[in-house]
Order: C-alpha cells, then structure tokens, then sequence
C-alpha cells in the first residue's frame, strides 16, 4: 500500500499552492470592493492615486506568483518559495491596512476608520485561515499578524478598555486553532481513504489481469490488450505478431510427479517468457493450462521466428526436469507463430496461431512452425 503520509504531504502541498492562489484572488477581490468604496463615497477620504500607491505591494505581490506559477509546475514549486510568497502577500496587506488607517483617522468622526480597517482585517483573518489550514504552522504565520495589528489598533485608539480586544483576540484565536484542526482532521480522513480506495481499486484490477499462480497476465488482460495492439496496428501499419505457446506431454509431467512439481513448471516457464519478452510493449501471458502466449508488437514473422527461437534456447538453459517426455529429459514446448494481416480480428489471429501450433506438434514437438 503507497505510504499515506508521504501522499498526506503531497496533497497539503498541493492544497496550500491552491490555497495561496485562492487567497491571491480574494485579495483582489477584497482590493475591488475597497476601490468601489471609495470611489462611491460621497466625500474622498483617501486620493484615488495614494490608495493605488499603498495597493501596489499586494498587485506586484500577485502578479509575481502568477508569473512564477505560469513559468513553473506545482511539483516544481517549493515549501520555502510558497511561504516567501504568503509572507510577502501578508506584509503587503499589513502596509495596506496600516496605511489606510493611518490617512483615513483623522477624517472620519469617532471610531469608524478603526471600525473599517478591522473589517478589513476580520476579512483576511478567515480568508488567510482557509487557505491555509492544512499546515497549522504556516497557517499561525497568516492570521497572527493580522489579529495582532487589529489588537494593536483598537487598544491604541481606545486605550482604556483592553476587555472587549482581548476578548475578541482569544476567541479568534480559539475559533481558527479549533476550526483548523477539525478541517484538517476531515482533510486527513479523506486523503487516506482515497488512497486506501486507489490501493484496492489496482489491486482487484490486478487480480483481475494477472494470473494467480505464474504472476503474468491472464487471458483477459491478453484479450483486451490484442484488440489494442491490432487497433495500432491498423492505424500505422506497423506488424504484429504472435506466438502459442504448449508445454510438451504436460500432462504426462502432472501424471507421474503430481501437480505441485506441475505448477512449479508453469512457474519457471512464465519466469522465461518474462524474460524473453522484455521490450516495453511485449506480452507473456498465460492463455490457459499448459498454453502460454506471446504478444510481439512492431515485429514481423521474420523477428517472430527469431524469438520463438530463443526461447527455446532460454528454455533449454534453464532445464526443468520432465522424466516421462518423450522427446527431452527437460522441458521442452510447441509454438505457433503467426503475423497479423489488415483485416484479421484477434479471434482469427487466435485460431490461425493454434492451427501452427499444431502443425509444431504434429512435426515432432520441440520446434515451431509460423505463418
């Protein structure tokens, strides 16, 4: 099963790249609707060109991950890069808010440019908070700043009463650390469970493709990937060859040692197959019984006699003992060898490699004969 805390760590990578990008966008967002304010009062608190100006460090903060996240894959972009990035995004707002409130206090009446600028910040709190939970560490590094400018604000502008600030900065803090480790737990639970799910999900495909006892592919994972192969080679008209595979006087082997040692055959004998179809797209499987398969893709008849050649030589190398063989003291096999031509369907294939395997054993066995 793939580690789970290896995949854990991917995902809240990932996450946290989509997470920056998220708050980058609500930053803008947030940035519109404070231009839109602005612009709709009816007296001008702030220049349209002095907000611009305190603005730009969050804009050229945004368009520099863009540019980055444009030039490089997620897979490319480190932890350390990704928190250079939140840490300027959140030093950018700082100098935002603080410039605000600075050139907006002494217009408004009372309280209310303190009242605003904590909106702002209440704002960007629970956004820094989403976007980054999945790390509680780095997600501290977001909200705490914030929290402590708005603090800092409230008790500077109205020194005598610390209940009310304190207040709301405990319960904040208490709602974010509970708050992240609720989502983050939800986070985990479903990580882990997509790749249990994944994990089965290969694993019956597996069962279902591979053959129990020689680890090779079965009969339907032949079947499903000659229909492939024949497909490609219709398309580009390269070759395609097969090779039926038959064990000699197998059941002679089963009869006299049992079939256990009959088993360990088809074992060895899968182990040679493997090794002789090595190329990429090359397929050993076991077809059924004592009938193995061979699927050559890119090779012609010429290059199909070659291999059914060689393994015989492989075979012979490895020499498995069969007693009652008429032919060897060692295991010996059959092949049919047979080209794909345009218009053949995989069953017609099947059947016309059969029909020289047949021929192989009619000729004495041990041998191969191709069409």
């Amino acid at each position: 099963m793939p580690s789970s805390e290896t995949q854990l760590k991917k995902e809240c990578h990932l996450y946290l790249i989509n997470g920056g990008r998220w708050a980058a966008s609500m930053s803008i967002f947030i940035l519109i609707a404070m231009l839109a304010n602005i612009a709709l009062q009816t007296s001008k608190v702030l220049l349209a060109s002095n907000i611009v100006l305190y603005m730009m460090p969050v804009f050229l903060t945004i368009l520099l991950a863009a540019v980055v996240i444009r030039i490089y894959s997620t897979d490319e972009i480190s932890n350390n890069a990704l928190l250079t990035y939140l840490c300027s995004l959140e030093f950018s707002w700082l100098f935002l808010i603080w410039m605000i409130f600075d050139s907006s206090e002494e217009i408004f009446a009372g309280n209310a440019a303190l009242a605003g600028v904590e909106s702002i910040v209440d704002v960007l709190v629970f956004t820094f908070a989403i976007a980054l939970f999945v790390d509680r560490k780095i997600m501290l590094m977001g909200v705490l700043p914030l929290m402590l400018l708005s603090f800092f604000l409230r008790v500077t502008e109205i020194p005598d009463n610390y209940f009310f600030p304190l207040t709301k900065f405990i319960c904040f803090f208490a709602i974010v650390i509970t708050g992240q480790k609720i989502l983050y737990t939800w986070f985990k639970t479903a990580v882990v469970r997509d790749i249990e799910k994944q994990y089965l999900l290969k694993h019956f495909r597996r069962m279902a493709l591979i053959d129990g006892l020689t680890n090779i592919s079965n009969r339907r994972h032949f079947d499903e990937i000659l229909s492939q192969e024949i497909r490609a080679s219709e398309r580009n008209n390269h070759p395609l060859c097969m090779l039926l595979i038959d064990v000699d006087y197998f059941k002679k082997l089963n009869d006299s040692l049992g079939h256990q040692v009959g088993d360990d055959c088809l074992v060895a004998l899968a182990k040679v197959l493997t090794d002789v179809a090595n190329r990429p797209r090359d397929l050993a499987a076991r077809y059924g019984g004592e009938e193995f398969v061979m699927l050559l893709p890119d090779t012609d008849k010429s290059g199909a006699c070659r291999i059914a050649e060689k393994l015989r030589t492989a075979l012979s190398a490895v020499k498995i003992p069969h007693p009652d063989s008429d032919i060897s003291e060692y295991i010996t096999v059959s092949q049919g060898v047979c080209q794909w031509q345009e218009g053949m369907q995989p069953d017609e294939l099947v059947a016309e490699a059969d029909k020289q395997l047949y021929l192989a054993k009619k000729s004495g066995r041990d041998c191969f004969k191709a069409v």
